[in-house]
């Protein structure tokens, strides 16, 4: 599989809103986000996750609720996850109450850790255990039983929320979809462009709002300025060009959009704490892709 795009799709299967996908040792995936709920249980000695703009270490055991809209990647250092994908759409309906709306609200609309001392006390490891060997064993009927053990495992959370959900990250509410749609939009243009000396003027005129309100809108939805986002994109696409290609440094750096090597490894350092150098030296080997 090639160097995945910054917003995810095409991940979940057609017509179903839950996908578990079990990693081996090694697992390395590029920054990237997604409009699913992703659940992220470590069952491996620790893992290394980036969310937004923070590297979280987590430890066997630990359980990390990243919600809809947040830009995550898989750090070298992670190996043996069981991840967990699925459509809040799933958890609404005509049977739903505005109350019960609001507690999902609450739940699933901030990224959160879940230390495995507490899923041990609160027992999260028997919902989520159950729920991925429905898809694991695929016996008749499996995708009702799975769609039921989610339900058991979000009821559950529920029920228990208020020792369990230590806010990890802030950030605003990224769920409507005409945010959504807006963040998409910039996103997509960014991707494209990364490489290009891009100005505010050329996503403002791509996306027809004015400067002013795409700065605004972009910095309340994502927590930093879209110049940040930009150039923390690049450092991530070249972190792939650093383990697979066998380009120079310089050419890297002038290839992801830096007009010189200098502004390119200061920035590199800011995000990782070593050089392209180091980086490359350090990660080249061992590699493997998601293969979700």
């Amino acid at each position: 599989m090639g160097v995945p795009t910054f917003l995810e799709t095409g991940h979940m299967t057609e017509g179903f809103p839950i996908k578990v996908i079990h990693t081996e040792e090694q697992f390395n995936f590029a920054a990237h986000w997604h409009e699913e709920v992703e659940l992220v249980v470590v069952n491996g000695k620790s893992a290394r996750i980036g969310i937004n703009n923070h590297v979280f270490d987590l430890e066997r055991g630990d359980v990390l609720l990243i919600k809809p809209g947040d830009i995550h990647c898989f750090l070298p250092g992670t190996d043996h996850l069981t991840i967990i994908l699925f459509r809040l759409e799933l958890l609404t309906g005509s049977f739903t109450t505005e109350k019960e709306t609001h507690d999902l609200g609450e739940l699933f609309n901030k990224t959160t850790v879940i230390p495995s001392n507490l899923c041990n006390e609160k027992n999260l490891g028997k919902y989520i255990d159950a729920l991925a060997n429905e898809e694991k064993d695929q016996q008749a009927g499996y995708r009702w039983l799975m769609v039921a053990r989610l339900y058991d495992l979000i009821v559950h959370m529920l029920r228990t929320k208020a020792p369990i959900t230590d806010e990890l990250t802030s950030g605003c509410l990224c769920t409507p979809s005409k945010k959504f749609e807006f963040l998409e939009s910039v996103c997509v243009y960014l991707e494209e462009h990364y490489a290009e000396p891009v100005k505010l003027d050329q996503v403002a005129e791509h996306i027809k709002f004015s400067k002013f309100h795409v700065c605004k809108l972009f910095k309340e939805i994502k927590g930093i300025t879209l110049m940040e986002y930009l150039n923390h994109f690049r450092i991530i696409k070249s972190e792939w060009a650093l383990l697979f290609r066998d380009e120079s440094i310089l050419d890297i750096a002038i290839g992801h959009g830096f007009n010189n090597v200098n502004s390119y490894n200061r920035l590199f350092k800011k995000y990782n704490d070593c050089t392209p150098s180091e980086f490359r030296k350090k990660h080249r080997t061992n590699i493997t892709t998601y293969e979700g």
